[in-house]
């Protein structure tokens, strides 16, 4: 049956028209297998693919299947061909000529009457495709392996307004710190610093004008959030056919480090450059001929020619006939490599002769010297003054022996020629011990440790040996009794016939001078050691009389019998007269240090007069006296000066009239004594009245001085230091005023200053507004005109007293408050709760407050922060400055007054009051 399917289909071949054209002419190879696989027929194209005619082919031979590695694929095709399903295979396979190909077979069944007698293969050379497609994929594998191992980052871009990365090699991560991932599908835009968008954006506009790629520089950020230098080189791919821009393909690196050595080597250039320009000498450089190549100013200064002659001229052009040997010998010695240091003489533009000391060294770049640079000084007074000590006679001795300078003059041996009285005097020898003798061995030159120099070391020597001049600022000369003094001197060599003959040696003692200096110091160091000590004892007193004051106040706001009320009042009071004496004392050492600083601003002077009258009305009231207070018409209504230490003036002057006044009135009045309306310049005056016992005429001179008494019974019965108008005197006059008083004993004093300030605006003080009686309710905390219910408090102290009270004092207010003992707890706290204020202890332990303070300023964003206020027992200015400036709205003092505390939580309830009013009506 086989055979029979054979010999039809060989039948059909050559009946059909496969013989034909399309048969014998087509570019595909045609082979016709029969129904067991075997080939029966194939045409040209076939030869011409495989180099093998019909005879010869054996690729469908069994043998062949047998070793063919491909034998399986092509098994199955034929299979699949025979059951009658097509099927296409790629296959390599080997041409006649041994070289090896690729064919693509179609396998297609021959059917006739239903059954399949023969197979189709139609086979196609594919060997360039194959051979392009490896390439391609070597190229990936090349592209990949160079991306993926690169040092530099590799990317891919899309050509739009965003450049959104397509790819991103490895190497971001090292670079920049970012995964590949991180960075796909983001705009390039997302990493540029802002500042270097506009450079990138035209970069990759002018890339597109350009044939070949070139680089651009700007910052990226990296992951971590700062900003690195990169440099990419970057061009657009195209489409082969349309010609369209495709995509970017961009290299970058990191050139950070040569940015900043770009950077250091710009500014050592500036460096380089200040020293030339700015070199109060004359700096040039030569080229290898001698010629001028560059200059500073002050060469043109020196030889009076324009620097664009003195560039078109030589040093030979300059150097007086006689010195050019010298000269030349010099310069071949510096261009040799050795740095020369000499003296010539050079004509300026003048006519005129210069003296000029030279210093050449070489210019060596790459080991190889090209030039040689120099610096000149102007000599001539020097050299006129020792042409002068050349030639000293009588009338130069006189001259000698009226300087307070030591003055010794040395031959070339060292050996002392001539000498001054001073220098017998200040050394201890005579003139005949000194003279004639070997100067090294009898005053011992030494350094400042007192070590002698020897004879190669001294400077002495080395002037007489070079005829360089020497100045020596700190040295050591010892005295014929053995001691030693401390001397400042200078060398100058004495040069005849252009040979060194010796030297000059002008000094004097400056011993005197730095015990001087160091007494000094030892003041200073004694002043702040003084200063520090009063500040910590400041503190440590302040913050138990803290607790004593404030407890004393809370005890006496309770239910008390009458004894009890006496001894709490009695407490209150001695607490607060050693507060007034610290105060005092600390007021005193700060000025006596000239530690004591006026901080002028603007201030409401009727508020400060008045804010001053309040706080002593209820003693006033407690003596049955009137305090009244007065303020002239007229006065602007805001002035320029210390409001701090005007109150404390005031509170003073005030508060010793009411405790040397026990019966009668207490006046404060402000008035004008000059203005000046063009400058706005004020002077005021300021009386304070009283009618209590005067001054006696004969200790009105000891009034302001320090620690006196003038009442010493009243004093002891009320307290005080005697401080308070010595204070007050060096007050005003720091302030630039003066102070006086009038008194009559046992009929009243008026104490009046005056001082300097000045205005910015035009409000005044109205008439109705000027005389106030004070008047204060005597209770401290009048719950009724305060509610603050609402307001969130936590209180930062460590200190259980000092907590305590703080507690209860703002619990009397209606506000509910939380307490913590250090600051790390303080921050904990804000962090997790929001709170309207806080009331900050400055020295607690593991955080002081003003580091919390700043860690909140900084972490914390503005609607997180609540109003911070320094509760400190240290209230110099220094403190309040460093308080404010951390972040903190307000600073109170130990002890802690209820009025403080008053004060701060009604501004916090206007505040908060302001800020909601705002929200409501923007």
């Amino acid at each position: 049956m086989k055979q029979n399917h054979t010999e039809l289909l060989l039948q059909l071949i050559s009946e059909s028209t496969l013989q034909d054209s399309l048969f014998t002419n087509s570019p595909d190879g045609i082979l016709i297998l029969d129904h067991t696989g075997v080939l029966v027929c194939a045409n040209p194209a076939i030869r011409h693919m495989t180099g093998y005619h019909f005879e010869e082919l054996y690729i469908f031979t069994e043998s062949h299947l047998q070793t063919c590695r491909t034998i399986q694929p092509l098994q199955n095709a034929i299979s699949q061909a025979l059951s009658g399903t097509a099927s296409t295979l790629e296959m390599e396979t080997v041409h006649k000529n041994r070289s090896k190909i690729w064919l693509q077979m179609t396998f297609t069944p021959i059917q006739h009457t239903g059954e399949v007698i023969g197979i189709y293969v139609i086979c196609r050379d594919i060997t360039s495709q194959k051979i392009m497609e490896q390439q391609i994929r070597q190229s990936e594998k090349d592209f990949r392996l160079i991306s993926e191992y690169s040092l530099d980052f590799i990317s891919r871009h899309m050509a739009d307004k965003e450049a959104s990365y397509l790819y991103a090699s490895p190497a971001c991560k090292t670079i920049l710190g970012y995964e590949p991932e991180d960075m796909l599908g983001k705009s390039a835009y997302d990493f540029f610093h802002p500042d270097d968008i506009q450079v990138v954006t035209r970069y990759l506009e002018q890339m597109l004008n350009r044939e070949s790629a070139y680089t651009v520089s700007y910052r990226m950020r990296a992951k971590a959030g700062h900003y690195l230098w990169i440099e990419s080189t970057g061009r657009y791919s195209y489409n082969e056919q349309t010609g369209e821009i495709e995509e970017i393909i961009a290299v970058s690196r990191d050139i950070t480090d040569r940015k900043k050595a770009e950077r250091q080597l710009k500014e050592s250039e500036q460096r380089y450059k200040s020293l030339f320009e700015y070199n109060p000498a004359s700096v040039y450089s030569f080229d290898w001929e001698g010629n001028y190549t560059s200059s500073n100013s002050n060469l043109a200064l020196l030889l009076g020619y324009p620097l664009e002659q003195i560039m078109k001229m030589s040093f030979h052009d300059i150097i007086v006939p006689d010195k050019i040997e010298d000269t030349n010998r010099h310069f071949e010695a510096a261009r040799s490599g050795i740095p020369q240091n000499y003296e010539t003489t050079v004509v300026h533009s003048s006519g005129k002769m210069i003296d000029i000391s030279v210093i050449n060294v070489p210019i060596i770049v790459d080991s190889e010297i090209v030039g040689v640079y120099g610096i000149a000084s102007d000599v001539t007074e020097r050299k006129e003054y020792i042409r002068k000590l050349e030639k000293l006679d009588y009338e130069h001795d006189l001259i000698l022996s009226s300087v307070s300078e030591g003055i010794f003059g040395l031959n070339k041996d060292g050996k002392v020629m001539f000498t001054n009285p001073a220098t017998l005097s200040m050394l201890g020898f005579s003139q005949s011990e000194f003279k004639g003798h070997y100067s090294h061995h009898i005053i011992n030159p030494s350094a400042p440790g007192g070590v002698p120099y020897s004879i190669e070391e001294c400077p002495i020597c080395a002037t007489i040996r070079d005829g360089i001049p020497r100045s020596v600022k700190e040295g050591i000369f010892w005295k014929k009794n053995g001691s030693s003094c401390l001397v400042e001197y200078n060398i100058n060599p004495i040069i005849v016939n252009e040979q060194t003959q010796g030297a000059v040696i002008v000094f004097r003692d400056i011993t005197n001078e730095r015990e001087v200096l160091r007494q000094k110091e030892l003041a200073e160091q004694a002043a702040s050691a003084k200063s520090d000590f009063l500040a910590m004892m400041s503190h440590e007193i302040r913050t138990p009389m803290n607790g004593v004051l404030g407890m004393t106040n809370l005890l006496l706001d309770t239910d008390l019998n009458e004894t009890q009320r006496d001894y709490a009042g009695i407490i209150r009071n001695s607490g607060t007269s050693l507060m007034r004496i610290l105060n005092d004392v600390l007021d005193f050492s700060k000025i006596e240090a000239g530690k004591f600083s006026l901080e002028p601003e603007e201030f409401d002077l009727e508020v400060l007069v008045e804010h001053v009258a309040e706080l002593f009305t209820p003693a006033a009231m407690e003596k049955k006296l009137d305090l009244s207070w007065y303020v002239s018409p007229g006065l602007p209504r805001k002035i320029v000066a210390d409001p701090d230490r005007l109150r404390q003036i005031l509170s003073n002057l005030v508060g010793n009239a009411i405790k040397f006044t026990d019966k009668g009135t207490i006046g404060i009045i402000v008035d004008k004594l000059y203005e000046d309306s063009d400058k706005k310049q004020l002077m005021l005056e300021f009386l304070v009245e009283d009618t209590g016992v005067g001054i006696a005429e004969d200790k009105k001179n000891l009034l302001f001085q320090s620690f006196s008494q003038l009442h010493p019974a009243l004093n002891r019965k009320y307290g005080g230091t005697g401080l308070g108008l010595s204070i007050c005197k060096k007050l005003i006059e720091l302030m630039g005023g003066t102070i006086h008083v009038e008194s009559r004993e046992n009929i009243g004093s008026i104490f009046r200053f005056i001082l300097p300030c000045s205005w910015l605006g035009t409000e005044q003080i109205a008439e109705e507004e000027t005389e106030q009686i004070a008047a204060m309710d005597l209770e401290w905390i009048n719950h009724d005109e305060l509610d603050v219910s609402d307001l969130s408090i936590l209180i930062a102290e460590d200190h259980p007293v000092n907590q305590q009270l703080l507690e209860d004092i703002i619990r009397k207010f209606g506000c509910q408050v939380d307490t913590v003992s250090n600051g790390v707890e303080a921050y904990a706290a804000i962090v997790r709760h929001h709170y309207d204020l806080v009331f900050m202890d400055i020295q607690m332990p593991m955080m002081d407050g003003i580091a919390v303070s700043n860690l909140i300023q900084q972490l914390l964003p503005p609607e997180a922060r609540p109003t911070i206020v320094a509760v400190t027992a240290n209230v110099g200015s220094d403190i309040q400055a460093e308080c404010l400036r951390s972040g903190m709205l307000d600073v109170i003092g130990k002890p802690i007054h209820p009025t403080e505390i008053r004060r701060v939580l009604v501004e916090q309830q206007n505040r908060q009051q302001t800020a909601q009013n705002n929200h409501l009506h923007p």
